[in-house]
């Protein structure tokens, strides 16, 4: 065989070997790349852990309206669709509407009055607690309990409808109602009869300790009447795993 023919074998051969120490070098330099991105998706899980929870609720949020929007999509076809016993659809439908109502699963209208409080725009002295000059959950509580005492219909923080599960839980610097991370400044609006913020401003739940911050370390504060008040349905969670009515229970 003439050198000139035995060159194209060698050069194949040469690619081949070439190739494969290539692939060697990829191989080991992904498995490198591989456990460095495991050590920091490792070191970092903590942090990560809290900004998922939050992507998760609003996800859950965002699904939960999808069905509700599903829901009344139905009622409304079937309503459309339906001839006959109108009246005792009308009445059904009528019983449905004020069991949503009462439930906060549909919004709401009527006179009532706004609150507003955000964190004091003082400098905090010298060895003051710093957490002293900011709005806290248990203000927003004792507001909350306030309204509701003082013949509060419906509630909406931030445009959070509050129900009976609702909760207003602290999460660092944000306050965490229903499914929603909220943060100051806080509008609290309220439905309900004349007088119900002369009632509010005079109620122990709200003299006691926020009313008394509020004086003390110059939390921003402001109310006013409306004489029409939107407040938005509630946007969760209402299903029971464990409760059913007791007249299902032998």
């Amino acid at each position: 065989m003439s050198p000139r023919s035995a060159r194209p074998g060698l050069r194949w051969g040469w690619v081949v070997s070439m190739s494969a120490a290539l692939a060697l070098i990829g191989f080991v330099g992904y498995a490198q790349w591989n456990g460095s991105l495991a050590r920091v998706e490792f070191t970092t899980s903590v942090q990560q852990a809290g900004a998922g929870a939050v992507l998760d609720l609003e996800q859950e949020q965002a699904q939960l309206r999808e069905q509700i929007g599903t829901a009344e999509a139905e009622v409304q076809r079937f309503q459309e669709s339906s001839t006959t016993s109108s009246a005792a659809l009308a009445q059904l439908n009528s019983q449905l509407g004020t069991a949503r109502l009462a439930a906060g699963l549909t919004r709401m209208l009527g006179p009532g009055v706004v609150i507003e409080i955000a964190d004091s725009n003082r400098i905090v002295p010298a060895g003051e607690n710093p957490a002293n000059f900011i709005v806290l959950v248990d203000d927003l509580r004792d507001i909350v309990a306030a309204l509701w005492a003082s013949g509060a219909e419906g509630i909406a923080i931030n445009g959070e409808r509050l129900v009976a599960t609702s909760s207003i839980y602290g999460v660092g610097s944000s306050v965490l109602v229903n499914t929603a991370f909220l943060s100051p400044p806080f509008r609290v609006e309220a439905i309900g009869s004349d007088g119900l913020l002369d009632r509010f401003l005079l109620d122990a739940a709200f003299r006691g300790r926020v009313g008394q911050r509020i004086d003390l370390f110059g939390l921003e504060f402001a109310t006013a009447t409306r004489p029409e008040i939107e407040l938005p349905a509630f946007i969760g969670n209402t299903r029971f795993r464990w409760a059913v009515p007791s007249e299902q229970v032998q």
